[in-house]
């Protein structure tokens, strides 16, 4: 197959992992390996390897990507790449011999059916393969939310989100998810005030970092003045040594209790995280 087809194909791969595994393969600086490893199979010619032989077996992709093996990321979308690439040829009339030296070849499809490079076969497949993609991406938002719901247990999570709120357009970038719920809401602090987003108001969202944390409640005693500057997200406060469950940052709990007294000691439970 062409070599367009090959990167389209390992595009479609890519996005099913994605799916599957609930990671994040899209990053700006993944797409130069995928598309190398889409191709990578056929430099066989130029290194003086006879054709779809050594490079077109099961265990070349493994080979292939052991010097990537430092980075999950990159490791996982070679390896995904590169297997397209055999997955792709699998389908043409040549076949391939999966157990080179091993002279059998392999087929996935029926000999009527298979596709010749260059053909109007490989036109239709190639058209079907960017349509699948397209109709992935645009389901990206949902897959980007469930992930965000698996792994906000033991990850900080910073995304690119655009949401409606009062029918006004709102575009945050490299926001931090604080808070989620239920499948169904997320929250990232605004001015130092919780904000809660609800999955039918998200446009688009993306997740653009992640980091490994451990999560733990703790208490702190605080005055009223250092409440309003913070934007930690507090769970519960006390006065009068009664606890009452609260959601929100230090500056939410303020705006409800202030009193005019700046120095009014209060106790909260508060959210805090190590890498």
């Amino acid at each position: 197959m062409r070599w367009i087809s090959h990167v389209a194909i390992a595009t479609l791969f890519i996005k099913l992992v994605e799916i599957s595994l609930l990671i994040d393969l899209s990053s700006y600086y993944l797409w130069p390996v995928i598309a190398l490893y889409a191709v990578m199979p056929d430099f066989d010619s130029i290194v003086g390897i006879k054709h779809r032989t050594y490079t077109h077996t099961l265990y070349a992709p493994f080979i292939a990507t052991i010097p990537l093996l430092f980075s999950p990321p990159a490791f996982i979308a070679a390896l995904t790449a590169y297997l397209s690439h055999i997955f792709a040829d699998l389908l043409t009339p040549a076949g391939l011999p999966l157990l080179y030296p091993k002279p059998t070849v392999y087929h996935l499809l029926p000999a009527a059916w298979r596709i010749k490079t260059g053909s109007g076969g490989e036109l239709i497949l190639l058209a079907v393969v960017l349509l699948l993609s397209a109709s992935f991406t645009m389901a990206a938002s949902t897959t980007e939310m469930d992930k965000i719901f698996y792994y906000h247990r033991n990850h900080d999570i910073w995304v690119d989100i655009s949401f409606y709120e009062n029918g006004v357009l709102k575009t945050f970038n490299e926001e931090k998810v604080v808070w989620t719920n239920s499948k169904s809401r997320i929250g990232i602090v605004e001015g130092k005030r919780l904000k809660i987003i609800g999955k039918d108001q998200i446009i688009s969202i993306k997740i653009v970092r992640m980091e490994s944390v451990e999560r733990y409640e703790r208490e702190i005693r605080t005055t009223m003045k250092r409440l309003q500057t913070m934007d930690g997200l507090i769970t519960a406060y006390s006065t009068n040594y009664v606890w009452r469950d609260f959601l929100g940052t230090g500056r939410d709990l303020f705006l409800n209790l202030f009193d005019g007294n700046w120095k009014k000691k209060i106790e909260v439970r508060v959210i805090a995280s190590t890498n």
